[in-house]
């Protein structure tokens, strides 16, 4: 079954379908007016933040689907500016100084613009910044390709853009992670749905894969070879670096009889292991959930954080690993009882673990933030935003730097307008 994700170059809808799957599954649009506010609300005793303050972002205007990543002290920021006419894919840099003047680095009519898989940016290097996009491969707006252009001045300047792989057929590429590795190069991993409508000797020709591939400072890339022959199709893919330099990546997986839990893949010394399944949730979807898991790691420590609806039962849940991915220990449920998912998470410097998810509080949309122990779970827990409108913050994104974590968010202004919301919280010590 081939699952496209093709969809209205609008927000998706914060108001549910009939029943709690259709919550879950809707990508449509609906939406009055703008209703976003921000909370210091903490839930337990101890707040996760010590402060909150909202940023002026780098965009004023119409503008959506924000993405943060780290390079030193700089916080990197990508975001489309979608318009009648084409969609931007821009990017800025924030320092001590503030924000640099955004830059412009893919354009067109043919932009691929979707609320679940979006651009991405990430940094390499000592100077090096890769942005990745998703351009139409044909006029069904069913196929499209990656693109990529680097930066290795800080996003000072960005070469021509390449598509990191040799396939051209109009089939979907997408769901992008990419982690720069010690040797100043980019690796880079997707969906990839070249084996669709296929026949012959090809290994599973209906099905989703992720392929990955090494892209070197000057834009050479080696031949992409594929990690997992079936995936589920539209879920988010999530990748961190370990301490010792290898690179483990999370992915919803799926099996022949439609079980889609959660699996990582490490890459060591240039090979790739076998899949590692975090926790046997046993939920079986007939449908892609369009909810993709997030992984950190610390040294030998490697957290996952996901979504699951197994048994008809919403939940969003975090597991640990203290051999690199190797095994994980039974995973903490860590939401309220109404998750929609869509999760991030982070490491922080005392090893404690930072996951945020979106969940319903009534009819608000709600921002949570859950700081977490390997042995304790969730200690503290903190709404980061309520949004009170009929459309959805989509997938908020967090980087730290030091104790500040900065988030970045799509904020709805009208039915088929958004602009981006930036915030940053200052941690303070675990009591």
């Amino acid at each position: 079954m081939h699952e496209s994700i093709s969809t209205p170059k609008v927000l998706v809808p914060k108001r549910p379908l009939a029943g709690r799957l259709g919550r879950l599954l809707s990508s449509g649009l609906g939406a009055l007016a703008f209703s976003l506010c921000f909370f210091g609300e903490a839930l337990a005793e101890q707040p996760v933040f010590d402060s909150l303050t909202v940023l002026e972002p780098p965009t004023s205007g119409i503008a959506q689907e924000p993405y943060l990543a780290v390079s030193g002290k700089s916080l990197l920021m990508s975001w489309m500016v979608p318009s009648a006419s084409e969609t931007l894919v821009q990017f800025a840099r924030f320092d001590e100084v503030g924000w640099s003047k955004p830059v412009t680095v893919g354009r067109g009519e043919d932009i691929f613009v979707n609320w679940a898989d979006f651009p991405t940016v990430a940094a390499f290097g000592d100077s090096g910044i890769a942005l990745h996009w998703l351009r139409n491969a044909g006029p069904s707006g069913y196929g499209y390709h990656v693109e990529l252009s680097l930066s290795n001045d800080m996003g000072s300047s960005w070469s021509d853009p390449i598509i990191p792989y040799s396939d051209r057929s109009d089939q979907q590429h997408g769901f992008v992670t990419m982690s720069g590795n010690s040797d100043g190069a980019l690796d880079l991993l997707w969906l990839d749905a070249r084996n669709y409508g296929k026949t012959g000797l090809l290994a599973r020709p209906d099905a989703m894969q992720l392929r990955a591939t090494r892209i070197d400072a000057d834009g050479w890339h080696k031949s992409d070879r594929p990690v997992d022959t079936k995936t589920c199709s539209c879920c988010q893919t999530s990748s961190a670096r370990l301490g010792d330099g290898s690179l483990v990546v999370a992915y919803r997986d799926r099996t022949d009889a439609e079980i889609r839990d959660i699996s990582v893949v490490r890459l060591l010394d240039g090979a790739w292991a076998e899949p590692v399944n975090v926790h046997p949730d046993g939920w079986e979807i007939s449908g892609c959930p369009v909810n993709g898991p997030a992984v950190a790691a610390r040294g030998e420590r490697v957290a996952v954080a996901w979504f699951t609806a197994a048994d008809d039962v919403a939940a969003v849940k975090l597991a640990f690993s203290d051999d690199s991915g190797t095994s994980f220990a039974a995973p903490a449920r860590i939401d309220f009882g109404d998750p929609l998912g869509r999760v991030d998470t982070l490491f922080l410097e005392d090893g404690s673990v930072l996951v945020i998810w979106l969940e319903w509080q009534g009819d608000d949309e709600v921002l949570l933030a859950c700081r977490a122990l390997e042995s304790r779970g969730c200690v503290t827990r903190q709404v980061l935003a309520r949004n009170s409108s009929d459309a959805s913050m989509n997938f908020p994104r967090m980087a730290r730097i030091g104790h500040d974590v900065y988030f970045a968010l799509t904020t709805p202004i009208n039915a088929r307008q958004s602009t981006v919301s930036v915030m940053r919280g200052r941690l303070g010590a675990l009591e």
